[in-house]
Formats: C-alpha cells, structure tokens, sequence
C-alpha cells in the first residue's frame, strides 16, 4: 500500500538513491598517495654501486638513471653507466656515456682514460690517443699509462 501511496515503483526507488549510494562507496575506496622519491641522486648512485658489486647489475643500471634524471648536472652516474655498458661489451653505449660524463666535467681524467681506452677498442686510436694525452696532462696514473702503451705499443713519454 505504501508502494502505491508514493507513486514509485521498487525500481523507481532504488534508483533514486543510486547515486548516494555511488558516493558512500565512492568514499570507502582505498585511496592511492604518491609519494616523491626520497632518495637524492646521491643515494641512488651509492645504491648502484652497492648493487653493481653484489653482481646485481640491472638494478645498478636502473639506480644509476635515477642518480643522473635527479641531478642532471651530476657526472658520475653516467660515468658509473659507462662502466656498466663497457663490462657488458656495450661499446657505443659506453661511448656514449663517458662523452655525457666528459661534457659535464671535461676535466674528469678517469672519463677521458676509460673512453680512450674504448675508442682503441673501436679502432679509433686517433681520437683514443688525444684524450689519453689529455688525461696523461691531468695526472699520471698507472691505468692511464697503460692505456697510452695499448694504444700506441710503447711506453708513454
């Protein structure tokens, strides 16, 4: 009798109050937050390189573009990714890294050796040998050394 007294229908009814019904379960959804990273690009490298030692080498990777997208004025990450591509016989790749590393510190000897020494590996010894003399001019490490004598079979001067 109610039914008929309203003038609705059961259906009618229910959904009328579909729509409240949407926002009281609307607000019990669990809601998702993101946070910011809250590692600095120091950090991730320092965990990069953890990972890079215990032999974990794709989360290294994954770290140390974290370091290098935090601090884009930052070198060693990318120095560090030029390492990484270099042991795993990525030569372009490593090319391409120390060049980024270089064209942020252009004084980085370790940088100017280790693509040297990956230029030679190239059979581009021409451009190997004016950046060993480079870093041979910044310091005078046994590393550095021994790349000059891979790359032009003889003692460096």
């Amino acid at each position: 009798m109610e039914k008929e007294r309203l003038g609705l229908s059961a259906r009618l009814s229910l959904t009328a109050f579909l729509p409240v019904l949407l926002l009281l379960w609307s607000c019990s959804m669990p809601r998702v937050v993101v946070l910011e990273d809250p590692l600095s690009a120091f950090e991730h490298n320092e965990l990069g390189v953890i990972y890079e030692r215990s032999g974990k080498i794709d989360l290294a990777r994954k770290e140390y573009l974290k370091a290098a997208q935090k601090d884009a004025s930052w070198p060693v990450p990318l120095f560090n990714l030029g390492n990484l591509a270099y042991a795993q016989g990525g030569l372009d790749r490593a090319e391409r890294f120390y060049r980024q590393c270089l064209a942020l510190d252009g004084t980085n000897a370790d940088a100017m050796n280790n693509l040297a020494h990956v230029l030679h590996e190239m059979g581009r010894d021409i451009e190997a040998l004016e950046l060993i003399d480079r870093a041979l001019a910044v310091e005078r490490r046994p590393e550095y050394l021994s790349t000059y004598e891979a790359i032009t079979g003889r003692p460096a001067p």
